[in-house]
């Protein structure tokens, strides 16, 4: 038998069964509900490879030809629904959200009238060598094909739908972020964009599955390396990201505030520089807003009729304006990055990005510049 593919599987079965665990740890812990499509992500993963792990212990795995199918069109379902629950407050399942498990009762349902009676052709023997039940797709078995080739079309059908509607949720959680924080770090949402990334290379494994590329060793390596990198990846940022709810419920109430009066604008705007609010690195929306007297809908509303699109971009102007002044006066024998803290930005990278996409030039050439023409 091909004993290393078993281990390959035997060590993704240990990975995702205790990344399963730690996030339901996690969960419970800390409270955190919307975990729990991660860690049933997980574990669903983790029956995945069980069956192939087990083959070089030349157990009988007839068992898996039930689950196979159904599992793998659910692991997406599960990866969306946690990004999406991330800006509800009820983290449960709503009605609308049963619709993305019709894959899977199609899934059963195909299971139960296939697989009956022939359990053991679909899955393999025990004593079967792992790498023939890879290939299996290209034999003369009418009743694996019918399961691994369904479930695979619609896995590849997934990862195009899911991918779309991944980088959907992600520019909306970006939005809301600027419109209320100073950092785009803070909320940690930044990594959803990989999410979309990820989903297209399943995409790429689970079509090419069909074409029968696994019987390659190459190729089955590289499927195992994406597998463990996905597991490693989501744990992190699942672990990492903050809940975005109290964000969308705050855009949500400060829909039904009114605005500021024209004539209160001079006197907000003359405030908010007195005070330098955009000197603290991770200000939001809502600080500001209290610093100033305000609502935090009012202050939203004064920020875009001043021709700023959201609270990030006002803030970090206003950081590049005293930078500007900074870098004016900066002596010869001091570097930039002095300039960075005073100037209200914590990270080096970011200050340089917005201040060459603020004004066109990097800090060392508006620094040079400046120097030429005084």
């Amino acid at each position: 038998m091909n004993s290393k593919a078993a281990y390959f599987f035997a060590v993704l079965l240990i990975v995702n069964l205790t990344f399963a665990v730690l996030l339901f740890l996690v969960s419970k812990i800390q409270h955190r509900k919307g975990l729990a499509y991660m860690y049933w992500s997980m574990f669903l993963k983790a029956v995945l490879s069980l069956g192939p792990a087990l083959l070089m212990f030349h157990m009988d795995i007839w068992w898996s030809a039930y689950l196979t199918g159904a599992v793998k069109v659910t692991l997406l379902p599960l990866t969306y629904l946690y990004l999406l629950k991330l800006s509800h407050a009820d983290k449960g399942l709503q009605r609308v959200d049963w619709w993305h498990f019709l894959p899977t009762i199609f899934s059963l349902v195909l299971t139960l009238v296939v697989v009956p009676g022939h359990a053991h052709e679909i899955a393999g023997q025990s004593g079967e060598a792992l790498k023939s039940t890879v290939r299996m797709i290209w034999n003369n078995n009418l009743y694996h094909n019918i399961l691994a080739v369904t479930s695979r079309v619609i896995s590849f059908g997934q990862t195009i739908v899911y991918s779309v509607l991944v980088f959907r949720i992600y520019h909306k959680y970006l939005a809301a972020i600027k419109n209320n924080d100073s950092l785009m770090s803070y909320y940690n949402a930044l990594w959803i964009k990989w999410v979309v990334v990820i989903v297209l290379f399943q995409g790429f494994f689970e079509g090419f599955a069909l074409l029968g590329i696994y019987q390659f060793t190459f190729m089955f390596f590289l499927a195992f390396v994406y597998q463990l990198l996905f597991a490693f990846f989501f744990i992190i940022h699942a672990l990492m990201q903050k809940d975005l709810a109290p964000l969308f419920e705050r855009q949500r109430e400060n829909h039904h505030l009114v605005d500021l009066q024209n004539s209160e604008n001079s006197r907000v705007l003359l405030q908010f520089a007195e005070k330098e609010l955009f000197l603290i690195p991770d200000i939001s929306l809502d600080e500001a807003a209290r610093a100033l007297n305000i609502q935090g809908s009012q202050l939203s509303q004064l920020i875009k009729d001043n021709g700023f699109s959201n609270f990030y971009h006002f803030i970090n102007s206003q950081r590049i304006e005293k930078s500007k002044l900074l870098l004016a006066e900066i002596p010869d024998n001091h570097v930039i990055d002095s300039v960075i803290s005073q100037s209200g930005f914590n990270s080096r990278s970011t200050f340089y990005r917005v201040f060459k996409e603020t004004t066109g030039l990097t800090p060392s050439a508006f620094l040079v510049q400046k120097r030429s023409t005084a």
